[in-house]
């Protein structure tokens, strides 16, 4: 069982990174049309003559970006009841993922033994502010009609465990390892280095739950709205408010995919022509190639 959870474990960490590059790929590679279902919101493209406007320079985007990122500005403006616990939820985790990245540094740069209380009252807030705004967000999803329309039932299980890996990492640290930063810190070392496969192969029935709740994360972020939303705020996808000049990049890139053949059918469109020719159809024309 032992060697299986840390096949799982570790299996996990390369499955994450090896599917968040495919997908890093899948979405820089995009063609041009198909960005445009990572936009949010409202796009420039819904103004009239908006390529005669102004652009925003950079440093408004990251601005704009920023204040959604680290804000959570637009459920801000349209939900501040729901905002409140998104708000605590994203801070908690924040300073989950940092509380973990100074773990796994102390771990391998600092003398072990004396570590102070300070990394265990770090991450205990930090849990608790991911479990009050996650639990929040479950009973506001659960309760507030307008919203629970929105959200399947795997919506509600996944958010039941997510608090349950947040649980189980409060008992393995406050538990297990009795609150003491030493245990914990030599823990993470053995994990980081790959010492003390003895151990590892019989782990602590404290320890596995969790390990196996965070593999099944890692596995699972890849596909998760995380990675969609990153892309949303990715320069060209969300801000491309670049006309389509003579001349210009985008121009060649439309002029390419224009070029291609079609390669599916729909009562509305036929194969056998290439997407110039259907885009320069009329209306007439169009129905009548159809019939």
């Amino acid at each position: 069982m032992g060697a299986l959870i840390l096949i799982i474990f570790y299996g996990s960490i390369l499955f994450c990174v090896a599917a968040s590059v495919v997908k890093v790929i899948r979405y820089v590679s995009a063609p041009l049309h198909l960005r445009w279902e990572l936009y949010q919101g409202s796009s420039v493209y819904e103004s009239v003559d908006w390529w005669k406007k102004s652009h925003l320079s950079f440093g408004e985007k990251l601005k704009s970006v920023a204040a959604d990122v680290l804000f959570l500005r637009g459920y801000y403006q349209r939900n501040r009841g729901l905002w409140f616990f998104l708000y605590l939820f994203h801070i908690g985790i924040y300073l989950i993922i940092l509380w973990h990245a100074w773990l796994f540094l102390a771990a391998v740069t600092t003398d072990i033994e004396k570590a102070s209380a300070f990394g265990r009252l770090w991450g205990h807030f930090a849990t608790a502010l991911a479990f009050l705004g996650g639990a929040g967000i479950l009973i506001k999803r659960l309760t507030g009609g307008e919203l629970k329309a929105y959200y399947p039932p795997v919506h509600y299980i996944k958010w039941g465990f997510l608090l349950m890996t947040l649980l189980g990492a409060f008992y393995a640290v406050d538990v297990y390892f009795g609150g003491k930063m030493p245990e914990l810190l030599k823990y993470v070392k053995d994990q980081v280095l790959f010492q003390d496969f003895e151990k590892k192969l019989h782990p602590a029935v404290a320890t596995a739950p969790h390990v196996l709740f965070a593999s099944a994360w890692l596995i699972y972020f890849p596909f998760s709205h995380i990675m969609k939303l990153f892309f949303r705020y990715y320069h060209y996808m969300r801000w491309d408010d670049v006309p389509n000049e003579k001349g210009s990049l985008i121009e060649a890139k439309v002029k390419e995919l224009l070029d291609l053949p079609i390669t599916w059918s729909a009562p509305h469109i036929r194969p056998g022509k290439k997407w110039k020719e259907v885009a320069s159809e009329t209306g007439e024309e169009s129905r009548a190639g159809n019939r």
